[in-house]
């Protein structure tokens, strides 16, 4: 009985065919669709079998040839398939003598002949209908209906100047937004369908003669080449794309902002749009195209970006190294610290029951903790509780005596400076960042800082996006690209 109780139920092997081998286990999906209306009926109620969006159609001509529509619910005009279809077939059905003549029947609608299984089933996923009359060649009908929105301002990347207009989740869509801000044939747009099962797709975009062609064919050749069964988010896609998937820091930039990409394609870089995606990825990036933002250029006066600029920089350093520096100076090196402020630190310290490291994380954890709730809440609600659940769990760890002033101080600074930043994803990258520093000076103070410090800057020197180098142009120096990021010529 025991035996029987934990026992471990053998489980049936679940088949994961592909998309064509799918296909090919019902049909020679590389065959032409027969003339009989009914052998075609017979075979796409076998391939979309259990699919109840998977929607027919069956009538008869007035010269009495049967015709069959099928298609899948939700992905085309109901009302367009009656008016632009179904209506001109019945009213000119005594001037089809075979689909040649449907060029006279459809005036607008585009059409084409189904040259093999796989194409007609295709076209179907994609919001197309496939027409059928009986011993004529089966015709493929653009009825795409796709719920679409309309462009909105973008939510994650908020900003004063600029326009205020985002992407949606339609890959040709967001490309036609992009054509609005560069009016010019050179823009090239190349499109790809990847996964097997999901056959997403995805669209480069370039400004021919501004972008190395390297980096073109580098995309080309590792897209060409994506062999997974699914694509379904840009997280996917950019660990693909990346030379160095598992760094902390991204290799790619993601924005919601049409302007930012437009400036993005006259600076010589490639554009990877997603259907489902309101998020574009560009490439190749440096760290300091992280720290710009599309409104930098809306400043009219250049000591305006300098100053801007510059604050940013410093905010990513202190919000990186600050938690990590009170740790090694309070716990290890003391006598660092000015004697004035050395007092200060041991009187708020006093009955403090966690040392400073622990203090450090515990603050962090919170921050980090309260940072996520804001996120995933509704709006009104999340600003609410960040800002509320800030103050209230600061003061409340301070009087319980679990944690400093001093820290709560600290921890505060260090989040403000470092939502300066605006790449929510750079951003996450320097919160995990932070607490290995922060190990790093829990076990060796000022030397163990220093040294992962010194680690951090040879892995971010040893990155490169499409093989243009992370660090850039700092690493390897370039004084004029330097000048140029803090004061850009007109």
């Amino acid at each position: 009985m025991f035996n029987m109780l934990f026992k471990k139920k053998q489980q049936q092997p679940i088949k994961n065919l592909s998309f064509d081998h799918y296909i090919s286990s019902y049909v020679n999906k590389d065959a032409a669709l027969p003339v009989s209306s009914i052998v075609v009926k017979q075979q796409f109620n076998e391939i979309f079998k259990d699919s109840v969006d998977f929607s027919e159609r069956d009538f008869q001509l007035e010269t009495g040839r049967s015709v069959y529509i099928c298609y899948i619910a939700g992905l085309i005009n109901n009302d367009q398939l009656e008016e632009t279809v179904i209506k001109p077939l019945l009213m000119n059905a005594q001037n089809l003598s075979n689909v040649h003549d449907l060029g006279n029947v459809f005036t607008v609608t585009k059409y084409k002949t189904a040259t093999s299984w796989k194409e007609a089933i295709d076209n179907i996923l994609e919001g197309c209908i496939v027409l059928h009359i009986d011993q004529q060649e089966p015709i493929i009908i653009y009825l795409p209906h796709k719920n679409e929105r309309s462009p909105q301002d973008p939510t994650t990347e908020y900003q004063v100047y600029g326009a205020k207009l985002g992407f949606v989740e339609s890959s040709r869509k967001n490309i036609g937004i992009v054509r609005q801000f560069i009016k010019d044939p050179r823009l090239r747009c190349k499109e790809y369908q990847l996964g097997q099962v999901s056959g997403t797709h995805v669209s480069v975009m370039y400004f021919d003669g501004y972008c190395q062609p390297e980096v073109i064919q580098h995309l080309d050749s590792l897209l060409s080449s994506y062999n997974n069964e699914h694509l379904l988010g840009t997280g996917q896609l950019t660990k693909y794309i990346s030379k160095h998937p598992y760094s902390l820091f991204p290799q790619t930039q993601k924005t919601e902002r049409p302007d930012l990409v437009a400036f993005s394609l006259v600076q010589g870089k490639a554009i990877i749009f997603m259907d489902n995606s309101t998020f574009a990825i560009i490439s190749p990036v440096t760290l300091m195209d992280m720290i710009e933002t599309s409104e930098d250029r809306a400043f009219f006066v250049p000591w305006n970006l300098f100053f801007i600029r510059i604050l940013r920089l410093i905010s990513l350093f202190i919000g990186t190294i600050l938690p990590a520096l009170y740790v090694s100076l309070v716990a290890f090196q003391p006598e660092l610290i000015p004697t004035n402020l050395t007092i200060s630190v041991a009187q708020a310290r006093i009955n403090i029951p966690l040392p400073a490291t622990a203090e450090a994380y515990l603050m962090m954890f919170a921050l980090d903790v309260l940072v996520e709730a804001s996120i995933r809440l509704p709006s009104f609600v999340g600003q609410t509780i960040g800002i509320v659940g800030g103050l209230v769990i600061g003061q409340a760890a301070v009087e319980a005596g679990l944690v400093s002033n001093t820290m709560v101080i600290v921890i505060a600074f260090t989040a403000i400076a470092t939502f300066t930043l605006p790449s929510w994803e750079f951003v996450n990258s320097w919160r995990i960042t932070r607490y290995l520093l922060v190990t790093a000076a829990a076990f060796l103070g000022l030397y163990g800082l220093v040294l992962a410090v010194g680690f951090l800057l040879v892995h971010l020197c040893k990155l490169d996006s499409m093989n243009k180098p992370f660090m850039y142009p700092f690493a390897p120096f370039d004084a004029k690209g330097i000048a140029h990021f803090f004061m850009p010529k007109r």
